[in-house]
């Protein structure tokens, strides 16, 4: 089974970036965070997030967490912020571009996100500087989600169905990271137009289901 450490960046006393509207970093990766760790609950990984709650964590402690878990991969959550508040985009940031499934991961991961908001894919980028890419044993790479010094994506980011779609991309390019295998859910619920003492109603009825598409009707 493969090991995962996910780091949500910043928190506690540590906002993070704030947006023009005081949006704090720290709360928009945590609640991308929450949502990710529903999503992967049933995956065939043993996941570890360095955080779920409003707490500060240091750069070493993060680290530390994902080295003493002796995980595959890492990955750190964050959104961006210049001074230049007309820019936005997506990027992800590795330590090398030596691992090519991790290469791939993180270009799919560009690609997702930057739809989801219709932004500049601004693509894989590498540091020696990033302390957590720096540091970590496994190969790791950290996402800028978007700019939230930008007025627009600040909006886009405290929106609940976005932060879903944020989640899902991560979500499906973790699986694809994995080579895991797509759970389907073989759950089935019955619908029941009606009950008849007419057999013939009851027919009428299957028949009209079956002209309206409905080729699964049946009578009990």
């Amino acid at each position: 089974m493969g090991k995962l450490v996910i780091d949500l960046g910043h928190g506690g006393t540590d906002p993070g970036a704030i947006g023009p509207n005081k949006t704090h970093e720290a709360d928009v990766v945590l609640a991308i965070g929450k949502e990710l760790n529903e999503l992967l609950k049933g995956c065939n990984l043993e996941i570890k997030f360095t955080r779920l709650s409003n707490k500060y964590l240091s750069l070493t402690e993060r680290t530390k967490i994902a080295n003493n878990f002796k995980a595959d991969y890492f990955l750190s959550i964050h959104i961006n912020s210049t001074k230049d508040n007309t820019i936005r985009g997506v990027e992800v940031w590795q330590y090398s571009n030596k691992n090519e499934n991790l290469n791939k991961f993180s270009n799919g991961l560009c690609t997702d996100i930057s739809k989801i908001f219709n932004v500049r894919n601004r693509g894989l980028k590498l540091s020696k500087e990033l302390s957590v890419l720096k540091n970590t044993t496994m190969p790791a790479a950290l996402i800028e989600v978007d700019f939230i010094s930008n007025a627009q994506a600040e909006k886009d980011l405290k929106t609940n169905s976005n932060i879903k779609a944020i989640a899902i991309g991560i979500k499906n390019n973790l699986i694809e990271l994995f080579d895991l295998e797509v759970s389907t859910n073989d759950t089935l619920y019955k619908v029941c137009i009606g009950a008849y003492k007419d057999k013939n109603n009851a027919l009428n009825q299957v028949k009209l289901a079956k002209d309206k598409g409905f080729k699964d009707a049946y009578i009990i």
